[in-house]
């Protein structure tokens, strides 16, 4: 593992770093404080009202289609559409003023995922408020890999809200504070994982939808497919909820609830007082 994650002018200096790719990552060019739609497409000839055309899909394991006229000024793959193309996860997608459109998939469903760079999110963001570097809150943990096929229901911030079911692959023990402590992790593809959890700041100082830990899968050093890492709660996140309600994110499961206050990582997005925090995502998601 790199210097940067222990403690010392490396640890520092790395923090800085990834405090600077973390704002890239959220306020610069293509920041994902720019996404003002996250729209389940369930019926025939559906509107979406951020962008023009029609959309049709079969299910996930079907199609989905865009029907549009060219004066609408719609383009897929740098082609402008003039009656109905098909699209696949593949599919870029350009609209008028700007506003771009890539689609996921939630659930089996086909999702169309709209970014403008006129997001009063993304203007208006001026800042990420957090707590100063302290090499304190890093801890050694061991992750313990579950059963396989482990899945966990969380309830994901949408409107209305919906229950979900993730992977959840392993688990981080770790002692903080004099206390022995255990986190369960979700995959999010490849050899990512994500801890979503709540502590004693959550709802004051912190969102009280919690926080997150993006942390590589450990490599399993053992017969038993244990292994180690190093959890730096310096680089816990606000998720992205916080700066786009287009965001469907996952709330913590009850078992990752810290009966302690982790002053460390981030606390809340500074925005204009103009600007408008919360955009809309589809009833039916």
């Amino acid at each position: 593992m790199s210097s940067d994650h222990f403690g010392g002018d490396d640890a520092l200096a790395g923090y800085d770093r990834w405090r600077r790719s973390r704002w890239e990552e959220m306020a610069g060019p293509d920041g994902k404080a720019g996404r003002i739609a996250y729209r389940l497409i369930t019926r025939p000839g559906q509107e979406v009202p951020e962008v023009p055309g029609r959309w049709t899909s079969t299910g996930f394991s079907g199609t989905l289609t865009l029907a549009a006229a060219h004066a609408e000024g719609v383009s897929v793959d740098g082609q402008a559409v003039d009656g109905s193309v098909e699209l696949t996860s593949a599919s870029r997608l350009s609209f008028p003023d700007g506003r771009r459109g890539t689609i996921e998939e939630l659930r089996g469903a086909h999702v169309l995922v709209v970014w403008d760079p006129a997001a009063p999110t993304l203007v208006g963001l001026r800042g990420i408020e957090a707590w100063p570097w302290d090499p304190a809150w890093t801890v050694d943990a061991e992750y313990r890999p579950a059963e396989a096929g482990r899945l966990l229901e969380v309830t994901r911030l949408t409107s209305p809200s919906m229950r979900d079911t993730l992977p959840a692959p392993g688990d981080f023990v770790f002692d903080l504070r004099g206390e022995r402590h255990t986190l369960r992790a979700f995959g999010v593809g490849g050899d990512t994982l994500l801890i979503t959890f709540t502590d004693g700041t959550s709802g004051t100082d912190t969102p009280g939808m919690g926080r997150w830990l993006i942390l590589p899968r450990p490599s399993e050093g053992t017969e038993d497919g244990t292994g180690t890492a190093r959890i730096d709660f310096n680089r816990a996140v606000v998720p992205h909820h916080m700066f786009s309600a287009a965001f469907p994110c996952p709330l913590p499961p009850s078992e990752n609830r810290l009966p302690l206050r982790v002053e460390a990582g981030e606390r809340a997005p500074v925005f204009e007082e103009e600007a408008a925090v919360g955009t809309t995502t589809d009833s039916a998601v």
